[in-house]
């Protein structure tokens, strides 16, 4: 059970993770998309499954969103009554987008014993829950195992990454999750400071395939730090989607590589932005060639 493994502090894990689909969706087309993804995750045999809460992040760019914001089935919904999988669930959980009424009873409902909890978006964000209280009611749930985020572009900016993420253990974290890695100099010096910190639960780095240039400005308005010279090595490949592939290959074993020497539980959360066939196909062969490594 996945849940052990992260209490026991294995490493090496492999997740892959996705987006439910669009709420929007007639139930024939919910039923279609569902019975693909259910044949792909059994497929991969990843050690867990990772399903988005997503909230509209609008409000924390001045730049224009690439692609247009839609709310999605919750990751409840759709695990329960759609994906036809046995492998064991991590739930995010956005936790302003509930009262604590309906966040307590959300949780009472769920089928997973692990759950990220995911603060605002950013500082001017109004919120019903906090993500302090949210820990604190997750904590009622004997069964429940939380994770948090952990962010090393954040870290750059405010150099207080590994104390956030103190925080966040003294408020009942038990692993974290990392938001999309491409900048293989920003992700060490975060890990380095994590060491520093003595952070020793697991750290799963996320890694997100990108085919074309638009779905790397997409990930770049996520917040996620892109090199020029990653940027350019991607413009200059005559097949991009593989260079994107090849280019996490090299920063994850980079990053297993000073977390090994440094004493850190580093595992892996694989995922495809964007809905398009090619990048999640590529996605999900990286997953299982990681996963057999």
């Amino acid at each position: 059970m996945l849940k052990n493994r992260i209490l026991n502090k294995e490493k090496e894990l492999v997740l892959y993770a996705l987006t439910p689909p669009k709420a929007e969706f007639d139930e024939q087309k919910l039923c279609e998309i569902s019975d693909r993804w259910s044949g792909r995750i059994n497929d991969i045999n990843a050690d867990g499954l990772v399903l988005y809460e997503v909230q509209d992040e609008s409000g924390r760019s001045d730049s224009e969103r690439t692609f247009e914001f839609s709310g999605t089935l919750s990751p409840q919904r759709y695990y329960s009554n759609y994906l036809n999988v046995s492998t064991n669930p991590v739930f995010y959980r956005v936790a302003g987008a509930y009262d604590e009424s309906s966040f307590r009873k959300s949780l009472k409902q769920q089928s997973a014993n692990l759950n990220v909890l995911v603060g605002a978006t950013h500082s001017h964000q109004s919120v019903s829950l906090s993500l302090q209280r949210a820990y604190e009611i997750a904590c009622e749930f004997d069964e429940l195992v939380v994770g948090g985020v952990c962010i090393s572009e954040r870290h750059a900016k405010k150099g207080d990454e590994p104390k956030r993420m103190r925080q966040k253990l003294e408020m009942g974290a038990k692993f974290f999750i990392s938001q999309a890695i491409f900048d293989a100099q920003l992700a060490r010096q975060f890990l380095a400071d994590c060491a520093k910190a003595s952070i020793d639960v697991p750290i799963f780095l996320t890694f997100s395939t990108a085919g074309n240039a638009k779905t790397l400005d997409f990930i770049k308005w996520l917040g996620v730090s892109v090199p020029t010279s990653v940027e350019d090595r991607l413009n200059k490949s005559s097949d991009y989607l593989n260079e994107s592939v090849q280019i996490i290959k090299e920063i994850w074993g980079e990053l297993k590589e000073f977390g090994d020497k440094n004493g850190l539980n580093l595992s892996l959360n694989i995922e495809s932005v964007m809905a398009k066939r090619a990048e999640i196909e590529a996605s999900l062969v990286l997953c299982k060639q990681l996963k057999n490594i």
